[in-house]
């Protein structure tokens, strides 16, 4: 059997100090990529220099004018140009170990032609230097392959089990559910796409921890955004249960309100209320420990670490005018 043919997509917006490690990662595999894409996002710094002077044979440079949210623009464009058959992505300012692509290769051998979807285990490298594994890798769960059922129960347990920097997808299946959602968000887009992806085939588990978020970054988007818009995944959650059979439907709804409770919470402790909006789909009879948490912290116009630093500074006011 011929191995399957694979190019890794890189965006890159400013990030001179990281580009060249991910770089170095993509084509320093022991099962090279047959095509390595970075798309210029529209950088002012030195990133593409940098790219170009460290650059193999391999390498494709595409440039945007104008620089898109999330990077999904500029990852849509790669995948529209590539010509392999697998597209894996890695952030421009993460890495992989060597093996990371075989791995990738191996489990699309061994899962057969009804894989769509390979993901790795990771883990979260902080300044510090410490290392902690993804929850999926840490609940020791077995390499293998899973349907959509048991991909959503995963997302249930822990979160979803998929991140941007550990997982290769089939381009075609990239183009029929509509890729990276460009335009329509600013964050959670990558988890938006992961969700339809799980709808639209089965997914296998390499079993390996083989890429590293480095949580060192310049211009991380979650160092910037914030939590108070809606997410794009409860529209498409809201869309597609009417499609899916009752168990699956169940399934999205009780995804959706777990991460409406997640950017609700997130929302609330910087003291901010959860927009009406953000919460508008809440499904009560699906989760509703979290929809009374939700509805109160919509009701709390601060969270309670802010009210009592309020206090300890009123207390101190009132002591000071008793001296």
């Amino acid at each position: 059997m011929t191995d399957p043919t694979i190019a890794v997509v890189i965006p890159v917006h400013n990030k001179e100090r990281h580009v060249v490690r991910s770089l170095d990662a993509a084509q320093g595999q022991t099962s090279p990529a047959d095509e390595i894409i970075m798309v210029d996002d529209a950088s002012s710094d030195r990133s593409i220099e940098r790219l170009r002077a460290a650059a193999g044979d391999r390498a494709i440079f595409l440039t945007r004018t104008e620089p898109g949210a999330g990077g999904y623009a500029a990852r849509n464009l790669a995948i529209e140009t590539a010509g392999s058959e697998w597209i894996a992505f890695l952030d421009a300012d993460d890495s992989w170990t060597p093996d990371h692509l075989a791995s990738i290769r191996a489990a699309i051998s061994d899962g057969g032609k009804d894989v769509g979807c390979v993901f790795t285990g990771y883990q979260f490298l902080e300044p510090s230097g410490r290392q902690v594994e993804d929850w999926f890798t840490h609940a020791g769960h077995k390499a293998g392959v899973y349907d959509t059922a048991q991909m959503l129960d995963f997302w249930l347990e822990g979160g979803c089990p998929l991140w941007t920097g550990a997982v290769a997808i089939r381009r075609d299946i990239l183009l029929s559910v509509g890729m990276f959602p460009a335009g329509l968000c600013r964050r959670g887009g990558d988890r938006d796409l992961w969700l339809r992806t799980m709808l639209a085939t089965r997914c296998a588990y390499t079993g390996r921890k083989t890429a590293t978020y480095h949580r060192d970054a310049d211009n991380m988007l979650t160092k910037v955004e914030r939590f108070t818009a809606r997410q794009r995944i409860v529209d498409t959650i809201v869309d597609r249960v009417p499609t899916v059979d009752t168990g699956i439907a169940r399934r999205l709804r009780r995804i959706a309100n777990r991460e409406m409770h997640k950017y609700a919470f997130n929302t609330w402790k910087t003291g901010e209320r959860p927009s009406a909006i953000s919460i508008e789909d809440f499904s009560p009879r699906d989760s509703l420990g979290k929809y009374v948490a939700v509805k109160l912290m919509s009701l709390t116009p601060l969270p309670l670490p802010a009210l009592a630093r309020k206090s300890v500074r009123i207390l101190k006011i009132m002591r000071r005018g008793h001296r």
